[in-house]
């Protein structure tokens, strides 16, 4: 849905832009690179129709900000004396001039940084899509129904599926053959690996060249390049640790021994501390874990999401009263129980946080309610939050490991399905073989599969429900693939070994990644366990000492328990932001970071109430 801009505009920049087109080729070009639904006269109109809008917020702003530096009387500069409305008409003009200048400089702005954003994604999904495209192609499938698969996976393949579907509609709505479809978006791409990509295609497709071996080598050539980019990425990383070390652990520790020596002194220091650390630190560690998950060269992550159809069907068996009766009250009750002794037969990889919150929430609700009154109320709160905290991590990270097991186990279970096939299998024969045999977790979903396709499913319907169930990257293009190639072809085993070798690449990657980034982790445990003891020596050592001695002409009256309360929440503060920066560094997720959060947070508070008295 395009902006509300006035048709008067939009007529006077349509007329504009056909008279010098040549003028606005940068922005036609970034508009189309970012496909962005919309002309060049319909943004000009939007980035002077809403920047003159803005000026009325402008003027709003300069008012308010006039208002607050009113000056008693006249405003005195430099010898010369000006009239309080000269200085709020001056401040009205110019808030009301950079709101202008801002609001239009990002709305133009904006194609371009699509364009940018665009160009990341595209290049860290093209080594799996090229990946994706051989399988297929060795399956025997045609060049335009390879591009449909792309560009109709999108939550796979991300915005390489944009591309692919330009390709895609080119042909098969405007009738352009492949070649002139393949150069227009080798042009319009913001992406030159992409750019490279499709233009070699096409000189290729065009001399009737062998497609399977070009992708083959292409697939070979990014598969490299991309090693060289983790490679990269990993120093990247290490130097991003290195910062945080410095900025967010060391940088709180210095000014907590300055806060140390200002107390002493009988500084006001301790407000002012406090706004620095609690405002630097978390937009610091925000834009630090902003920074790395942006440099990070991750794939889109999505999956299809299979909905079951459900039909009613209405019959009249007869026409009389039942012969035996139900007690429906005690039938509600045994479903209440039996819910409660195990409300949940799905297998864990399959539960979300949502199903368990009752579960998990009921506990600390009777806690709060039976310790209420008994004990101090932040040992209440530090209690009642680890009764769901500590299970919910517990269930993160179980089911974290469960499917981290099957991905493991999907390489093999992709080249016995190879072999089968090979052999003169079927995919339905050489499904019912594996399951017989021990494949771990992934062998329950197996054997789902079999069953599902002895009671008539089809088996790439039994297949998406694996896709769907498994929130698994590798899983799902693995499975895409394989579905793809059941379709298009009775012999898969090239797509198999294709979508083998991509497992296993990807867990080589994330397995080296983990092993190189522990040491970092090691490193942010250590930092704040130094952390800690300076903060217990400067309160039991220093401190402790001078908040018994009374206050003299050059030392002033410490209060203990204020710092106290700040050394806590400043540390509660690098607890929690170090232990996410541990799981993003360390794993490549920030939801891995909640089981060092939970861990950091415990230490502190036993730390600062059972340790430091």
């Amino acid at each position: 849905m395009t902006l509300y801009t006035p048709l008067a505009l939009r007529k006077f920049y349509r007329k504009r832009y056909r008279k010098k087109p040549w003028k606005y080729a940068a922005l036609s070009s970034a508009i189309e690179s970012a496909r962005l639904k919309m002309t060049v006269p319909e943004l000009l109109s939007i980035a002077l129709f809403y920047p003159l809008l803005s000026i009325i917020p402008g003027i709003l702003l300069g008012f308010l900000v006039s208002e607050l530096l009113r000056p008693n009387g006249f405003l005195v500069i430099k010898g010369f004396v000006i009239p309080y409305w000269e200085f709020e008409l001056v401040m009205i003009t110019f808030f009301a001039i950079i709101s202008f200048g801002f609001t239009r400089y990002l709305i133009l702005s904006y194609p371009f940084y699509v364009s940018n954003v665009r160009r990341g994604k595209i290049e860290s999904s093209l080594p799996h899509a090229v990946n994706m495209m051989l399988g297929m192609a060795k399956g025997g499938l045609p060049l335009i129904s390879v591009f449909r698969f792309v560009a109709e996976n999108r939550e796979i393949f991300g915005e390489i599926s944009r591309e692919f579907d330009k390709i895609v509609t080119l042909v098969e709505i405007f009738g352009y053959d492949m070649i002139t479809a393949m150069k227009y978006v080798s042009d319009t791409t913001p992406s030159e690996k992409l750019k490279v990509f499709l233009e070699n295609l096409a000189n290729v497709y065009e001399g009737g060249g062998d497609v399977l071996e070009y992708l083959r080598a292409k697939s070979e050539q990014l598969f490299t390049e991309r090693e060289t980019l983790y490679t990269l990425f990993f120093e990247t990383l290490q130097v991003f640790a290195e910062i945080y070390l410095a900025l967010f652990i060391v940088a709180p520790l210095f000014f907590l021994t300055v806060l140390v020596v200002f107390q002493m002194v009988g500084s006001e220091a301790m407000e002012i501390f406090k706004i620095v650390i609690f405002i630097f630190l978390p937009l610091g560690s925000l834009m630090l874990m902003w920074l790395i998950s942006s440099s990070m060269p991750a794939e889109p992550v999505g999956f299809v999401e299979y909905k079951k159809k459900e039909g009613s069907i209405f019959l009249t068996i007869a026409k009389r009263e039942p012969g035996f009766k139900i007690n429906i009250w005690k039938m509600k009750l045994r479903r209440i129980l039996n819910f409660l002794k195990m409300p949940f037969t799905e297998e864990p990889y399959l539960l979300t946080l949502r199903a368990l919150s009752f579960y998990l929430i009921t506990p600390a609700i009777f806690v709060f309610a039976y310790l209420y009154g008994k004990v101090d109320l932040d040992f209440l709160i530090f209690i009642t939050l680890s009764v769901v905290a500590f299970p919910s991590i517990v269930f993160i990270e179980y089911k974290r490991r469960i499917i981290s097991k099957m991905e493991r186990e999907l390489p093999e279970f992709m080249k016995q399905l190879a072999s089968l096939n090979e052999a003169g299998l079927n995919v339905v024969e050489a499904l019912r073989h594996i399951s017989e045999s021990e494949l771990g977790i992934l062998g329950r979903e197996i054997r789902k599969i079999k069953r599902e396709v002895e009671w008539g499913e089809l088996i790439t319907s039994a297949l998406v429900k694996i896709e769907s169930r498994i929130r698994s990257q590798i899983v799902a293009k693995a499975i895409s693939l394989l579905v793809k190639a059941i379709e298009s072809t009775p012999s898969i085993r090239d797509a198999l070994n294709t979508a083998s070798m991509y497992s296993e690449l990807e867990l080589e990657v994330r397995e080296r990644m983990k092993a190189q980034m522990s040491m970092y982790v090691i490193i942010i445990y250590l930092a704040f366990a130094v952390f800690l003891y300076t903060a217990y020596t400067l309160i039991q050592n220093m401190l402790a000492v001078f908040a018994s001695v009374e206050a003299t002409q050059f030392t002033a009256k410490i209060d203990l328990n204020a710092v106290k309360d700040t050394f806590m929440q400043t540390s509660l503060l690098v607890a929690f932001f170090s232990g996410i920066m541990a799981g993003q560094m360390g794993e490549g997720r920030i939801e891995a970071g909640l089981k060092h959060v939970f861990i950091l947070v415990v230490i502190v508070y036993v730390f600062f109430r059972f340790i430091i008295i």
